[in-house]
């Protein structure tokens, strides 16, 4: 499946993707080193599970979506609205996270070795037993409501 049959079938009503190999799919139909992103809206989509490695996701409203489990490895998530969204389990590894909007987002036990989550604001986060936290390029991110690895609770603005 290609980035533009998703779309479609979105589009028509379909929202369970779990599982599919979407290896290097550009979803979002732009480019990543555009200044101008196309927001495509993919929010309550199921990619639970899904390889989205190298995918582009530039721009999409993944509000409420379900990429639990989701190998994310190298995607680019720049400008993404990640509001609701269940990434619990998800490997993140070397994903690109720039200006996102991450809002009662559930991360808990993601894999996050040597990502890029910049320039993003954390809101009420669950980041508990997320991997590798210390290896995250976090420059310019602003974190609030934000529950770490060991259970604490950032409750005031922040800026890593």
């Amino acid at each position: 499946m290609d980035g533009e049959e998703l779309r479609r079938r979105y589009a028509a009503g379909e929202r369970d993707f779990s599982g599919l190999n979407l290896r290097g799919v550009n979803i979002s139909g732009s480019e990543p080193m555009e200044d101008i992103f196309i927001e495509i809206d993919l929010s309550g989509i199921n990619l639970s599970g899904a390889n989205l490695t190298d995918t582009i996701l530039a721009g999409a409203d993944l509000t409420d979506a379900n990429l639990s489990n989701a190998n994310l490895t190298k995607a680019h998530l720049g400008e993404c609205k990640l509001i609701r969204t269940n990434l619990s389990g998800a490997n993140l590894t070397k994903a690109y996270l720039s200006a996102v909007e991450f809002m009662d987002t559930d991360m808990s036990g993601a894999e996050l070795r040597s990502a890029s989550i910049i320039q993003t604001q954390l809101g009420n986060t669950n980041m508990t037993g997320v991997k590798h936290a210390a290896n995250v390029d976090w420059t310019g991110t602003t974190v609030y409501g934000l529950v770490l690895e060991d259970g604490t609770v950032i409750n005031d603005d922040h800026d890593w």
